[in-house]
């Protein structure tokens, strides 16, 4: 599954591939302790992280919710069977449970919940929970149904077999699927949605996915979680990992305790407080001793005052499976492929990354593919042929003649993106304004619709003409339908822009459940070779990482993948400064 990154979104590639990150410090964490439940209380430690989005919903798996700003919050208060590495590996998450592939033909996968994995508030982490993760993952439950992020591999597994208060479950899907050590990432409370949504057998209820009795409870799940800004509801956030959710101050802060019930492998701090700063501010914020871990966006003004700080910081640079793009909304004009050929003829994509990416990225390149990147050992023999270079270079006679012949000059596009109007991110300021320059000369009217809850509303809602923003996903093929499938039953639930072509489709649903690793690179070739015809998307550069530290603070490191900065938050400590 793809997440949108706060600033961002994401995505999803083959397991197997080494990746060669860039300057990452090493960690001493090991991951999950292996239900520890003797191990030592958490040192009574405050380590303050500056971030620049805030936490909108406890469930992360809604399309409205997948965001970043979410799984910075949620890595270490709802943890699954498994998370990812800083390299894109899978790390096993034996303090939640275990799993193994028990047949190839049909694929079955059997997962035991430890005996000590438990909520906050007391309740068992058990079969229940495994059915309603399906329940509300596989698109079964019609267009007003669930709406999930990703139906990825949900669509392909039969209900879990198991009964109310086992602490194991078997899974056996109906094809292949490539990704099936990624799922069971997370959990949501059956036992708080049965309350909440009227329904008293969640287990029995899953066979009937379209039954309208759901109607509440799939109103809950879709929306129940989602919170104001300051509004938590303890009494329905239970953890099942080494923090709780404690309080959370509206554009300022939000607290994170170590969770008492947790019998796992106990957390290093006692308390994680996440400082709501735009990115702007980070440097100056650590500077001062205000935060002690920044991950602003990479900008040329926010490296060089990093650069200044010298000793005083550790920084942490790095590659990540993200990459910045412009989408097309088919809902508009751009559904005519001229006046898409007309606007991405123009777009600078050499000028974008020779100005505002390699001044901080000497190897910074333009991206050429949405599924593989330039550190993966495959990406040269991959872009070749894609076609994608033909827009490397503005060619405005191109663009003006192609606009001119679709009756279509002097229109009038408007670029929307998350604009924080007291603290904009510069380098999208300045994405916008090398865009304008060039493509007002084609014949656009290129505006700045940047808005403040773009991703809060505007992204899904359509209100924009082009999307700018990054995607941020891991080394699995999940990710790949959500953001590019037709959106309809349940699939596509991350195409904003209503892009649709059935061949896509098709190869998308083939990738998934193709095993062999070297035709799974053929098919996303495939597919983006479609999606470069078709220009449903514009790929900018690949999203660099970027992560500072103060000298006190130990065990943070930068992680490629859509896990984000806090995926090893338990291992975080402090020395006395």
């Amino acid at each position: 599954m793809s997440t949108k990154r706060t600033g961002a979104k994401a995505l999803a590639m083959v397991l197997g591939s080494a990746l060669a990150l860039s300057a990452c410090a090493t960690s001493s964490s090991g991951g999950g302790g292996g239900n520890s439940a003797t191990s030592s209380a958490a040192a009574p430690v405050t380590i303050t992280l500056g971030y620049a989005q805030e936490f909108s919903s406890y469930n992360n798996n809604t399309v409205e919710a997948n965001a970043l700003a979410n799984t910075v919050v949620l890595n270490q208060v709802l943890r699954g069977f498994y998370y990812f590495a800083p390299d894109g590996s899978i790390v096993r998450d034996t303090d939640i449970g275990t799993f193994e592939k028990t047949s190839d033909d049909p694929l079955t996968v059997k997962y035991t919940f430890s005996e000590n994995a438990v909520w906050s508030d007391g309740n068992q982490l058990d079969c229940d929970d495994a059915v309603f993760n399906w329940l509300t993952r596989n698109g079964k439950s019609g267009d007003k149904g669930f709406a999930p992020a990703s139906t990825s591999g949900w669509d392909q597994m039969a209900k879990p077999q198991c009964a109310d208060g086992d602490k194991a479950f078997t899974v056996v899907y109906d094809t292949p699927y490539a990704d099936w050590e990624g799922q069971f990432a997370t959990f949501e409370p059956a036992h708080i949605a049965e309350a909440q949504g009227g329904v008293t057998d969640i287990i029995a209820a899953a066979d009937k996915p379209t039954d309208p009795g759901l109607a509440k409870i799939i109103e809950f799940w879709n929306k129940g979680w989602a919170l104001n800004p300051g509004e938590l509801k303890k009494d329905i956030m239970p953890a099942v990992g080494p923090y709780i959710i404690d309080s959370w101050t509206a554009g300022q802060s939000l607290t994170l305790k170590a969770n008492e019930k947790w019998t796992g492998k106990k957390p290093a701090a006692s308390t994680i407080v996440i400082r709501y700063i735009e990115d702007t501010a980070q440097t100056q914020a650590l500077q001062n001793g205000e935060v002690n871990i920044i991950e602003p966006q990479p900008q040329v003004d926010i490296v060089n005052q990093l650069k200044a700080l010298g000793d005083k910081v550790k920084v942490q640079t790095g590659d990540q499976f993200s990459f910045e793009h412009l989408d097309y909304n088919f809902k508009t004009e751009f559904s005519d492929l001229k006046v898409r050929q007309a606007f991405a003829k123009c777009v600078p994509r050499d000028q974008i990354v020779n100005n505002l990416l390699k001044p901080q990225n000497p190897n910074g390149t333009i991206a050429q593919s949405r599924f593989i990147f330039p550190f993966q050992p495959e990406y040269t023999d991959y872009v070749s042929g894609l076609g994608a270079e033909q827009y490397d270079k503005a060619d405005i006679a191109g663009a003006k003649k192609l606009l001119a012949d679709a009756g279509k000059t002097g229109m009038e596009v408007k670029i929307g993106w998350q604009k924080v109007p007291e603290a904009p991110n510069k380098r999208r300021v300045d994405t916008i304004a090398l865009i304008k320059a060039s493509c007002d000369q084609a014949g656009f009217k290129i505006v700045d619709g940047g808005t403040p809850t773009f991703f809060a509303k505007d992204l899904s809602a359509g209100s924009w003409d082009i999307a700018l923003f990054a995607w941020i996903g891991s080394p699995l093929v999940s990710g790949d339908p959500s953001i590019y499938q037709t959106k309809k039953g349940g699939k596509g639930g991350q195409n904003n822009g209503q892009y649709s072509n059935p061949k896509v489709d098709a190869l998308l649903d083939s990738v998934t459940r193709e095993l062999d690793k070297a035709k799974v690179l053929e098919i996303r070739k495939q597919v983006d070779q479609l999606l470069w015809d078709d220009l449903a998307t514009i790929p900018l550069f690949p999203f660099p990482g970027l992560v500072a530290t103060d000298a006190t603070t130990s065990n943070v490191q930068i992680n490629a993948t859509n896990n984000d900065i806090t995926w090893n938050a338990f291992d975080w400590t402090r020395t006395a400064s």
